[in-house]
Parts: C-alpha cells; structure tokens; sequence
C-alpha cells in the first residue's frame, strides 16, 4: 500500500477514476482481476492511494521483508495484480504487510493486560482500529476505577470476559471478508453478487454493519443462571436516546462526557436515587423523560454498556424507598462501582 504523487501522465476522471495510457480507465475503488485485488483512489488532488493484494503469494514476496519498501516494488505489485503499469509520483508512504489472523489467548496476564494490535491482528482493513479502540474504551475506566481506590478487585478480570469473545467474532467476520474477496472465478463472482443482493435487505444490512462496527456484542453480566437471566438490555451498548430533562434536551451520548457511570431514571419513581446513594460519589443519577423509553430505569458503565436495566414490568419505586425498590440495582452497582459509601467507611 502506498500514497504516492499522482503521475503526470495520469488524469484524474470525474475526481475519482483515473484514465492510465495503456491500462484504460481504473475505477475508483477496488478491482479484481485474475491476478488478486487492486485498489485505487484520489486523496486529494495531487496524491492517490494505491493498494494491492496479490493471490500469487510467491510472486509477491520479491522483496527482503526487513527492507524499507520501494517504489520499484509497488509498482510491480500493481503490474502483477492489473496486468499493466500504473505510473507513479514521488511516493510519500510505503508499506508491506501480510495475512494476519491472529488473537492472543490472554488479555491479561497479573499486571500485563493487552490491548488493540498487542492483542489481535485481523486480514481486513479498517478493523484494528475500530476493535482497538472498543478494547481501550473498555479497558480505561476499569484501570481507573482500581487506581482510584473503588474498583473491586476483579473487576480487571472482566476486561478479558468480554474483550476476548469480542475479539474472537472481529476476526471471524474479518476471515469471512476474505473469503468474499479471494478468488475470481465464476464461483466467487457469484458468491460476491449474491451477497450484495442480500445487502440490499435494510435488516441484513443493519446487522452487518454491527457486526462489523463490533456493536452486536452482548457481555456476560454477573448473576445469569438459566433460571434468573438478566433483562434483555444488560450487557449491550445503549442505545442514543433523545432526553429530556429540567436542563433541556440531550442525549445519551452528551452524558458520557464525564467518562462516569449514569444511573438513568426514565421513570422507575424516587426510590431509585436512594437505592443508589451509597455510590454517589461515582455514580451521575439523572432523571429524564424519553420517547419510547427501552426500560424504566438504565445503569450505564463508562464504556457505553448497560449494566443493569429495570424494565416497565417490574414494580415502580414505592413513595418510601428502600434499598429493594431496584432489585438487583444493589448488586449491580458493587459489581461494577464496588463497596457503597457506608461499607467503605
């Protein structure tokens, strides 16, 4: 892959093609030809990536792989894949790389945890990042929490619970990614252009894009036995609501700001705040009115993940709250937040 100057001999069609002498007009985006997979496209008007995934690995692996990357060798790259020269500029970015399939079998280790491209490599693009990025999210607040002095002592342990599986289903819709794009016989044609008739469905397109964004995850929360499972919510990302509040109109989104837990009361009644005074000091209680609330009542962790949630068929809060006006709430919260204010002091 690389980013190189745009030849002088190539023009740039509609912004976006770019018409070669003696290859004809290459689209942009991506090409498969018999040679593997060729990509092409503008970054802005002097510069255009180039990218290359070649069948023959063999052929591709000319170079000495401790050696920093030519010109020379992208455009033979290019040469293999297109069957044709695609002239280029001075290059400003040059990089090699390999199919990668690989996840760490530990998270953490005692006091080595692991994260992003330390913990997972996958063969397509784009997904490190995304999938990194979730494991950071995860991961920070919990070595907050334990630095700050109220996280409880396992809560480290869930980053690998949950990270891991997320991990192990990123790399196997990566691996299914390869699948479609290998190969250009009859067979993978059509495997492709069905796929993409399937896509054409907005609730298989819905559910791809989750799965690819890594948002379909559900964790594992505490206290699930086959008799006793957890509401439907628990352990999924919340979702963008709209709020209401005496302050005006926000949204979910608005209060993660703070990188706290949130208690959301969307109309679970008072006693919900006292079940939840012993972990004021940590926890934002916010009262808010929305439409079509998805549960009376939502703990959201830092991350973006509901914790625990009380749906609009389980008992309001009473006008004399006590601690079992939220069932459930209380264990939640020390799961996740540790000790209450009292059983700290």
């Amino acid at each position: 892959m690389g980013t190189v100057a745009i030849h002088e001999s190539v023009t740039v069609v509609d912004g976006r093609d770019f018409d070669v002498p003696g290859a004809g007009v290459i689209p942009f985006g991506y090409t498969h030809t018999d040679g593997g997979l060729l990509a092409v496209a503008p970054r802005d008007p002097e510069t255009m990536l180039v990218y290359t995934t070649e069948d023959d690995l063999a052929a591709a692996q000319t170079a000495d792989s401790e050696e920093p990357m030519s010109l020379a060798e992208l455009a033979g790259s290019v040469r293999r894949v297109l069957g044709a020269d695609l002239p280029m500029g001075a290059p400003i970015r040059l990089t090699r790389f390999s199919y990668q399939a690989r996840q760490a079998e530990r998270y953490r280790e005692e006091r080595v945890l692991l994260a992003g491209d330390a913990a997972h490599l996958f063969p397509a693009g784009g997904q490190g990042i995304g999938i990194g990025v979730l494991d950071a999210v995860n991961l920070a607040w919990k070595l907050a929490a334990v630095l700050a002095g109220w996280g409880p002592a396992a809560l480290l342990d869930t980053y690998h619970q949950e990270r891991f599986p997320a991990g192990a289903r990123a790399l196997m819709q990566c691996r299914a990614q390869v699948a479609l794009r290998r190969g250009n016989d009859a067979e993978a044609v059509a495997l492709r252009e069905l796929f993409q008739e399937l896509l054409t469905d907005e609730p298989a397109l819905r559910r791809l894009a989750a799965l690819i964004a890594g948002a379909d995850v559900r964790y594992p929360m505490p206290g699930a036995t086959p008799d006793t499972a957890p509401h439907p919510l628990a352990g999924t990302f919340v979702p963008n609501l709209t709020l209401r509040t005496d302050q005006g109109t926000i949204t979910v989104a608005d209060l993660m700001h703070s990188a706290r837990p949130v208690l959301l009361d969307l109309g679970a009644g008072p006693g919900l705040r006292t079940a939840a005074s012993g972990w004021q000091d940590r926890v934002d209680v916010i009262t808010a009115k929305a439409g079509d609330r998805p549960a009376d009542a939502l703990l959201i962790r830092p991350d973006g993940y509901i914790a625990w949630a009380a749906g609009s068929a389980e008992p309001p809060a009473t006008a004399e709250p006590d601690r079992d006006a939220a069932p459930g709430l209380g264990a939640a919260l020390s799961h996740w937040f540790g000790a209450p204010l009292a059983a700290r002091t």
